[in-house]
């Protein structure tokens, strides 16, 4: 009896030993199937950013057919290889079913791509703000939606008509750097003089409203900065500054960049869409020997000459020289602000400090275009001839006065010797010579 519990007693513990290894074997074959979809999901949502960067018209019209322009953007570390983008439509919004999707390869990190959907509005739709869903998927995954709210209707012919324009865009710095960030300020003004005007018998006030404003860039550069909204109404006369943040990337080629600048008025009719140029120059400060160094006593004097290539004003500029073996004075030259083509000339006195010094300075100079400092470095060659009087050599003050010094004492010993020997002064010598070897003739 006992041999068969234990028998019964084993066979059970064997089948429970098997049960607890397939529940084991379950439990991590689901636990990797999570880690796999937890990854695919993460990399679905974490690296695409939709943007819609513009709308044409604004606000939409019933019955009407209106333009998104969507902006897809990489923000993650890797290359995605198949993105779709789509517009989800609904009630008032339709679109046709071949032109709601689009599909991507090779979006490199950074990148960004563009595609125009159009939509129709229904003619029954009432006023007002409804959703539209923007959506992607990476590699057939989960869709990721994020909403936009698109405006129908509005007064056309609305009260406040005011005429706005482009008074004035400045950037800081004036010329970007590749690396660099900056404000672009764009001034907006409402053109219009008259307060109110009257036609067809009624009274519409000259104000000018801006619904929104936003400026974005198809090119390498980066607008970092959210479109603004409701920004209020502009009196005849009266303007208004936007400032929209910009960064150029490093390796950027120079050129001439055009963003695009929306603004939504009061309706579509007084929208404005304009393009906003931006220089990119990589040039900077450049050091040139202005004259050959020369010795000033014991010590070599240089002069440089800095000029500013770079096509806008560049601030708070500092020349350092550096040399093994010697010191500058001064040492750093302060110029300032520089203008583009601007040349000022830094003199340094050169002073050997005691150690073994070479014939090649590098001089750099440190400044700021807008906010962002640069430092540029070129080499200056300190001749051979000019250095030669610094660290062991002698210069030729010093020679010339060794020389006198010891024609002096020469001059001195020979008089007293002279003197001792034949009681005459080395001048009285000198002219009894000039006359031995010159004499005079005697007169008839």
């Amino acid at each position: 009896m006992e041999t068969k519990n234990k028998q019964t007693t084993n066979i059970t513990s064997v089948i429970t030993s098997k049960r607890v290894m397939s529940v084991l074997k379950i439990s991590v074959l689901a636990f990797i199937a999570f880690l796999i979809l937890f990854q695919g999901a993460s990399a679905a949502t974490g690296g695409i950013k939709l943007t819609v960067i513009d709308q044409d018209p604004y606000p939409a019209q019933p019955g009407q057919q209106f333009r998104l322009w969507v902006q897809a953007e990489n923000i993650g570390s890797g290359t995605i290889n198949n993105l779709t983008v789509q517009v989800n439509a609904s009630y008032p919004f339709s679109i046709s079913s071949g032109s709601s999707s689009k599909t991507y390869t090779d979006l490199y990190s950074g990148s960004k791509i563009y595609n125009e959907y159009f939509l129709y509005v229904d003619q029954n739709a009432t006023t007002g703000p409804y959703n539209l869903s923007l959506r992607y998927q990476v590699d057939g995954g989960n869709w990721v939606v994020s909403n936009y709210t698109v405006y129908v209707g509005g007064i056309i012919n609305m009260d406040n008509q005011g005429t706005l324009i482009i008074e004035n865009v400045t950037t800081t710095p004036e010329a970007f750097m590749p690396g660099d960030e900056g404000i672009i300020w764009v001034t907006l003004k409402n053109n219009a003089t008259p307060s109110q005007s009257t036609t067809s018998n009624k009274t519409n006030i000259s104000n000018a409203r801006i619904q929104s404003a936003n400026l974005y860039s198809a090119d390498e550069l980066v607008v970092t900065s959210a479109s603004l909204y409701d920004l209020g109404i502009i009196a005849p006369g009266d303007n208004i500054s936007l400032p929209f943040r910009l960064t150029v990337p490093e390796g950027t080629p120079d050129g001439t960049y055009l963003l695009t600048l929306n603004v939504t008025g009061s309706s579509y009719e007084y929208n404005i869409k304009r393009n906003i140029e931006v220089t990119v120059d990589s040039t900077g400060i450049k050091a040139i020997p202005s004259k050959e160094p020369k010795m000033n006593g014991t010590d070599v004097v240089v002069e440089i000459d800095i000029v500013n290539y770079h096509q806008g004003t560049i601030r708070g500029v500092v020349i350092v020289p550096e040399l093994e073996g010697v010191d500058f004075y001064p040492a750093e030259y302060f110029i300032g602000e520089m203008k583009p083509d601007d040349l000022y000339t830094a003199k340094f006195t050169v002073k050997q400090n005691g150690t073994k010094m070479n014939d090649t300075a590098t001089i750099t100079s440190i400044y700021y275009n807008g906010n962002n400092m640069h430092e540029d470095n070129a080499t200056v060659k300190i001749s051979t001839s000019a250095t030669s009087g610094l660290g062991g050599g002698t210069s030729w003050t010093t020679y010339l006065i060794i020389i006198v010094v010891i024609v002096a004492i020469a001059a001195v010993g020979a008089h007293f010797y002279l003197k001792k020997k034949k009681d005459i002064g080395l001048v009285e010598y000198l002219k009894q010579k000039k006359d031995e070897k010159f004499p005079k003739k005697k007169s008839e």
